[in-house]
């Protein structure tokens, strides 16, 4: 049996406690610069980050059973959790004419859906040498900025926008130079840790005011030239961040390895929970620093909570497909 390595465990729980950050202050964010400028340095990497991982560890398309697994370990979950939070949602809203709809992915449903496109698409573009398959998913990422999406269907724009991310990783795996151990021995922390401080600062002066999270979403239509240069600037941007993230993971084994490995079911969970806070009085009540202080506790307790082995277990009781989840092996 391969023994995991805690580096990209470590990595994945890092990364879902900046999913469920992320989308516990984005209520929140037009209140305060310091707030949009933090939501926007995450937006920057996080997802990108994560999706370079799941293709990274997506190199198994050749075996026997993938697209059954695809079905199993992807499809079912979406249809299911697709169909749970439409409910929770027509409750919570009070709203009966919420429809259910599996073209329009809920929320955070979106991953799953690109997912299996990602999947789908990598043995058609994993024939070709990265050379090639890269630029062409990078093109395809940017011209589907030129077409208006109606209603985010089937999750196209983020899927296309995202994809080259995910190619990205599953190339890492083919490469003669072994990116994730050169960053893993610590000699680009210093750079990395200036290169991110700069960043951040950046984003707080020039973007401290500016909502563009539509931008780092992928969900925007272009509505010049323009936009086309700046999505790839994006591209390159989000890319270097990414790899300076990695640069400061640890990776020997620490108290929050496991939550990572358990990642899949924080990002299915706590939705249910950061959306029914932000409808009580506490939710609607937060305002100011101290407020947001605790949103940081929040999504600390809500990433710990989701990420439980025991609850994690009560999941997989019901549902024994998601013990083998994508995001529970590091391949």
């Amino acid at each position: 049996m391969r023994t995991r390595d805690s580096f990209f465990d470590n990595a994945k729980f890092i990364l879902i406690f900046l999913v469920v950050f992320g989308h516990v202050i984005s209520p929140y964010r037009a209140n305060d610069e310091w707030l949009v400028s933090i939501y926007h340095f995450i937006f920057v990497f996080h997802m990108p980050a994560f999706i370079l991982l799941a293709g990274h560890f997506s190199t198994n398309y050749y075996k026997k059973g993938y697209y059954v697994k695809i079905i199993t370990r992807l499809l079912v979950p979406y249809l299911i959790l697709q169909t749970l939070y439409t409910f929770f949602y027509s409750n919570l809203y009070a709203d009966p004419s919420m429809s259910l709809e599996y073209f329009t992915p809920r929320w955070a449903m979106w991953f799953l859906l690109s997912m299996i496109a990602w999947k789908l698409l990598l043995p058609l573009f994993a024939r070709f040498r990265a050379a090639i398959s890269i630029p062409t998913a990078i093109l395809l990422g940017v011209g589907i900025g030129f077409i208006d999406i109606p209603e985010r269907f089937l999750s196209l724009d983020r899927t296309f926008y995202f994809f080259p991310f995910f190619l990205i990783g599953y190339y890492l795996t083919k490469s003669k130079t072994n990116l994730f151990q050169q960053l893993k021995s610590g000699a680009y922390r210093g750079v990395a840790t200036g290169f991110l401080i700069l960043l951040f600062v950046g984003i707080y002066i020039w973007l401290g005011g500016i909502d563009g999270a539509s931008i780092l979403y992928g969900t925007y239509t272009f509505s010049s030239i323009f936009d086309m240069f700046l999505r790839l600037g994006i591209y390159v941007g989000s890319f270097l961040v990414t790899v300076a993230f990695f640069a400061l993971v640890p990776k020997k084994k620490n108290i929050f390895t496991g939550i990572g490995r358990r990642s899949f079911y924080v990002y299915i969970l706590h939705g249910f929970i950061i959306k029914w806070i932000f409808e009580t009085s506490f939710g609607q009540a937060i305002n100011s620093t101290s407020g947001y202080i605790l949103l940081l506790l929040l999504s600390v307790i809500v990433t710990i909570a989701t990420g439980n082995k025991y609850v994690v277990k009560a999941i997989q009781t019901p549902f024994g497909y998601l013990k083998e989840s994508l995001s529970l092996k590091n391949g």
